[in-house]
């Protein structure tokens, strides 16, 4: 990654201004090109905020990605640099944590330079860079146009002559620049949702759920602790959101893009659901001891998961860099930066509670089934899927539920948590049948059988008592 300290200043200009500089030096042969930047933020312009700029720019001689940031008490910003690549370099995201965290990075703006720079001749020497740019700039819908003047040092060049510089350039008739770069330019002009809305609400959780995936992008390609779990999650909540809010999102554009987060789920998934039942097998080994199940049966189990977690995590890593897969993670980022949303998102966030109330009673009906027939499990995974829903609804609410929010939540958690062992336990049964017909030792495998038994009547019982507990303030 290039790192360089960039001393520059930004002049607003009237039509038909050309700066002589007489008294600061001489013009050398100028060049004429055009640059066309995409800038990224947060939907809440954090790096703004904090001066900062993060663009992908072709064009000119230094085409890349670059991220500029303030230098402290030293004049100008530094500039990391690294080559022109279709998605957002791991490295510059990493260097931008420190303003925004887990927050997701989308393009917010575009910009289009039609730039003639003159080298600054001092002393023989080219001592700075004059560019004259005419711009066009695009954030949303609003599209704005404007010439400005940009002087920026040659590495080496005294600091001191920027000042001088500038002297001049006012003294002709230039004016100090209001905004710090072309993107903050356009960017002040940019609508934002209205607090306390229900776009502010959904854009918010949206908005936590795609800089999870993004944060997490590095993680999932190594294998990282928890990376695929989270980014798993965080594709499940997307869906859940734009599925359960439906009627406040366009459906022409969130349709497809929730087809593309269920393939992804599932991605996720094979990995990670071979992870789940490998710590599970592991943790019940150990508390079994030695002695208990044959070696045999022990590296059948764990051979056959890891087996399956590196197969899974494999094809995993295949798909996350295929045109469908960067296809999906710039529709969640264009979700954010155009949101598709419907005109009754503009009202009060409390509108988004007969969502959740949709999901609740959708939960209820399912249990009513599920309890007709407790031996059917998988009534009772249908349930969990639902129950699933109205968690994230609650955590997607959590300010328009108040002080009763956490609570809520907590109790439906408590249901998913209950239900995705009895799920386990099921899956985790499976192997075993599948894995018994294919080894000896049948006795360790009905031991095995056995345990996976009680496992899903606990669990049962107390994802049904979780259930009635979670849906008696609905009643």
């Amino acid at each position: 990654m290039e790192r360089e300290a960039e001393i520059e200043q930004k002049f607003e200009i009237d039509p038909g201004f050309t700066p002589s500089l007489a008294t600061v030096g001489t013009w050398g042969e100028p060049r004429t090109f055009t640059l066309t930047a995409t800038y990224l933020d947060t939907p809440e312009h954090a790096l703004a905020a904090a001066g900062w700029s993060l663009r992908r720019r072709e064009g000119g001689s230094d085409e890349g990605w670059h991220l500029k940031r303030p230098r402290g008490s030293e004049p100008g910003r530094l500039e990391l640099r690294l080559p022109l690549a279709d998605e957002l370099p791991a490295a510059l995201r990493a260097e931008a944590s420190p303003i925004i965290g887990a927050a997701p990075l989308v393009p917010l703006a575009t910009v289009r330079t039609e730039r003639t720079e003159t080298p600054l001749v001092v002393d023989g020497v080219p001592r700075a860079l004059v560019a004259l740019d005419r711009v066009t700039a695009r954030a949303g819908a609003r599209t704005e146009t404007w010439r400005e003047l940009e002087v920026e040092l040659v590495t080496g060049a005294d600091p001191a002559l920027l000042s001088e510089v500038t002297a001049a350039m006012l003294a002709e008739g230039a004016r100090p620049a209001a905004h710090a770069s072309k993107a903050s330019r356009i960017l002040a002009t940019r609508p934002t949702p209205t607090e306390g809305s229900a776009a502010a609400a959904l854009l918010d959780y949206a908005g936590r759920q795609v800089g999870m995936l993004q944060a997490m992008d590095a993680g999932v390609r190594v294998d990282a602790p928890d990376a695929v779990h989270k980014a798993r999650v965080a594709t499940r909540r997307l869906r859940s959101l734009l599925t359960t809010f439906a009627p406040f999102w366009d459906a022409e554009r969130t349709e497809p893009l929730r087809e593309e987060l269920r393939w992804l789920a599932a991605l996720l998934g094979e990995p990670r659901d071979a992870e789940v039942l490998a710590e599970e097998f592991g943790d019940l080994f150990a508390e079994l001891g030695p002695g208990t199940v044959a070696d045999g049966v022990r590296s059948a189990v764990l051979g056959h998961l890891a087996d399956r977690h590196r197969w899974g995590h494999a094809a995993l890593v295949a798909a996350w860099d295929t045109r469908r897969a960067r296809a999906l993670r710039a529709a969640l980022a264009l979700l954010l930066a155009e949101p598709p949303l419907d005109a009754r998102a503009a009202g009060p966030a409390s509108d988004l509670l007969a969502g959740l109330e949709a999901a609740e009673a959708r939960t209820e009906r399912l249990a009513q089934k599920a309890r007709r027939r407790p031996g059917e499990l998988e009534r009772w995974h249908r349930v969990r899927k639902a129950a699933k829903a109205v968690r994230y609804c609650t955590e997607a609410l959590a300010e328009v539920l108040g002080s009763d929010g956490s609570a809520r939540a907590a109790r439906w958690e408590a249901v998913t948590e209950a239900f995705g062992t009895l799920q386990d336990a099921v899956v985790a049964a499976e192997l075993i049948e599948e894995l018994a017909d294919a080894t000896d030792a049948t006795e360790d495998w009905a031991v095995l059988a056995d345990i996976q038994t009680d496992r899903r009547t606990a669990a049962l019982a107390e994802g049904r008592a979780a259930l009635d507990a979670a849906l008696t303030p609905t009643r």
